[in-house]
């Protein structure tokens, strides 16, 4: 590729996981397909003309950053996404953009401070939102669990949970000290953090858990949907398509409905991230508070698997094109253009 043809290209940074491990997978094809666990699909889910405009520049643990000469003073889109995945990847990236001072679309230093524990401590003074208290410990033996707990004054049910899982894998509810070694039976945590959450019953009156999704795009707020379940482990999957209804009337209520009451908590929910593109899995409960379940540049908001037309169509519309022209508009992004300096 000439240098002409590079300059009309954006890096997108992808980061190499803490343990060098990428995962391999058949396409229907057969043809293999790598997956750097630790990234946002942000550069996965954009339209045609806009994805083939990035170029990926893999990096991490023993794989310098590597960035062509002719994109070096380009703006990058940074798609590391995971703290506890890809720690290295993201203080290296943070370190290249303090030495070259170009913007940068979700800093490495904001991403950084997404882990679990970090994001319960920048949301515990904001008024009217709640998220339960979250901490991190390395354990050697189940004791230390609760030992841990009462150390730090830890409220039951926990919710024990490996750093760095998704989609509610290896995460488990212990309901009291005595079921603690119970709880860990059914996670492999041997060697890894955990997380431990206070586990807050929001049922509603129905007897049903919801979790309201939000796309967080610049300064815009998007609802993404609304998922109805039986289960207090809430994901897409759990949806309860009798209650589709209720989804439906929520979505195209959103700005007239929902919105009004909640934007200046998820304004100052975003104030506190610092990060330019998000989502936040949240709960609004009876009593006005809003019920934050976690934040962060993980979570998977433009992809749509169900047969279309369907609900979802409009709102995966309008986060995109929000998040195409935020893209398209570096003077935008909150870590733009700087002289270089120190981190």
């Amino acid at each position: 590729m000439n240098d002409s043809a590079q300059a009309a290209l954006v890096p997108l940074m992808m980061g190499i996981p803490d343990n060098s491990l990428i995962k391999v997978s058949a396409r229907p094809d057969g043809t293999p397909a790598y997956h750097f666990l630790g990234n946002s699909r942000i550069g996965t889910n954009l339209a045609p003309a806009i994805k083939h405009k990035l170029l990926r520049v893999f990096f991490g643990p023993d794989f310098p950053i590597r960035v062509p000469p002719a994109l070096r003073s380009t703006p990058m889109i940074n798609a590391v996404a995971d703290p506890d995945i890809s720690s290295i990847a993201l203080r290296m990236l943070r370190e290249h953009l303090a030495g070259s001072g170009v913007a940068c679309f979700n800093h490495p230093a904001a991403v950084q401070g997404t882990t679990r524990d970090g994001i319960a401590a920048k949301l515990a003074g904001i008024p009217g939102v709640q998220m339960p208290r979250t901490l991190r410990v390395r354990l050697q033996e189940p004791a230390e669990l609760v030992r841990f707990a009462a150390e730090h004054a830890l409220r039951w049910p926990l919710i024990v949970r490996i750093a760095g899982s998704h989609r509610g894998a290896a995460t488990a509810l212990s309901e009291a000290p005595a079921r603690a070694n119970d709880a860990l039976r059914g996670l492999q945590w041997g060697g890894h953090d955990l997380y431990l959450t206070e586990y807050v019953d929001c049922r509603d009156g129905d007897g049903h858990y919801r979790k309201l999704r939000i796309a967080m795009v610049g300064g815009e707020i998007f609802m993404r949907h609304l998922v109805i379940a039986d289960g207090w482990l809430v994901h897409v999957h759990d949806r309860k398509l009798g209650h589709l209804d209720e989804e439906i009337a929520s979505l195209r209520d959103f700005r007239t409905g929902l919105l009004p009451d909640l934007r200046d908590r998820l304004r100052a929910i975003a104030d506190a991230i610092g990060m330019d593109y998000f989502g936040i899995d949240c709960n609004p409960r009876p009593d006005g508070r809003l019920l934050v379940f976690e934040v962060n540049a993980m979570m998977d908001i433009l992809t749509n698997t169900m047969a279309q037309p369907n609900c979802w169509d409009e709102p995966i519309a309008l986060i995109h094109d929000a998040l195409v022209a935020l893209l398209s508009d570096p003077a935008r992004w909150l870590h733009p253009q700087r002289a270089a300096a120190s981190a």
